[in-house]
Parts: structure tokens; sequence; C-alpha cells
């Protein structure tokens, strides 16, 4: 026999559960996009808009926010933590920095590259980051202030300090680290030269 009463209770049901995903569309919309903002922060203005960004779940997978154009992918920042940190990388590039995460980095991802199980374009790479602590991040503004510091940095794995001509971290002091470009993790696949900026966007 038709339950009608079962009937209008589940439609009643239902329909307050599609009242609600309607309320909540454009909220959920609103995040996504600050979401994106946010990431894309460390680029230069003209690499914006073209640039795919991801956010990585909790297995440390990227899934994507937004499909790019000009080969260059951000990680959204994770909104759990007490951290502003945003970071951008060629594609060609990224799927290391996404391995470093899933099994801890530094050495483990170089034994990977060394045995074959993980591929590293050697071609030079530009990179980009933003860190910080949360509180100093403005979300509603996607602005920084001088609790964040924002840097550039070009990757050559494996070649050394000696051969790009920049000084070794270790040759300079850290109060000259935001004035002169140097080279970290030298003659790693990590290798790259760090531009730094004083805090503040």
């Amino acid at each position: 026999m038709y339950n009608l009463t079962a009937s209008v209770y589940g439609g009643r049901v239902m329909g307050k559960i599609i009242v609600l995903v309607a309320l909540l569309s454009p909220a959920l919309a609103f995040a996504q996009d600050a979401q994106v903002a946010g990431a894309v922060l460390p680029l230069p203005v003209q690499l914006r808009a073209g640039a795919t960004v991801v956010r990585l779940n909790d297995t440390k997978q990227p899934e994507v926010l937004r499909a790019g154009t000009n080969g260059m992918v951000c990680i959204a920042d994770n909104p759990n933590d007490d951290e502003f940190d945003v970071r951008c990388y060629r594609d060609t590039f990224i799927p290391v920095v996404y391995r470093g995460f899933q099994i801890g980095g530094g050495e483990k991802v170089g034994a990977e590259i060394q045995a074959g199980k993980l591929r590293l374009s050697k071609e030079p790479t530009a990179g980009y980051r933003c860190l910080g602590p949360a509180a100093g991040y403005d979300a509603a503004r996607n602005t920084t202030d001088a609790r964040i510091e924002c840097w550039q940095s070009l990757h050559f794995p494996y070649r050394t300090a000696a051969e790009v001509g920049f000084p070794d971290e270790a040759d300079v002091p850290e109060s000259e680290q935001q004035s002169t470009p140097y080279v970290m993790a030298s003659g790693t696949y990590w290798s790259h030269v760090m531009i730094r900026h004083p805090g503040g966007h």
C-alpha cells in the first residue's frame, strides 16, 4: 500500500536538503574563490590568472580547484593549521613537490629520483612561495602583512652554487639573506637560488 505520510514527509526532507544546498552553494563557491586568490598570491600579477590551483587532500594528493593555461601550478593554503603557506611551481617540477608532501621530502624523494621511480625535469624552473603565521594573511583583502615572507626561487637540479655563480647559503649571514640571492641545497635535486624580500605585500 502506498504510504502517503512517508511520501509527504520524504518530500519535505528532500525539499529542505535542496534549499540547504542552494543556500550553501554560493558560500562554498566564495570560499573556493578565496582559496584560489590566496594560492596565487606569491606569483607576479602577470601569471596569476593563468595558473592552475590545487589543494592537497588528506593523503596529500592534489585536487584541482581551478585549471590553468600557463604551466604554473599553485598549492592552496591549508585552512586547518596556524600557518599561511602557499607555493607555486612549474607543472614539470611540481610532481617532486607533491611527493615531498607524501613521503616526507628530503632524502626519500632524492632516493626515488635516483632509482628512476620519480621523474625530475632538469631544466631550470621558477618557484614562488609565501609563508608565515595565519594571522598575517587577510583573506577578505587577499593581502599579507610583515609577518608573511614571500620569495622567488630558481631551481636547477643537481647544479652547485659554484656552477651557477651564486654564494652558498652557508656563506651568507642571515642578516644579508634578504638582499643577497644565495643557493640552498647546493648539488641536490632541490638545488635552487633563493631571492628573498622583506615581509608585507
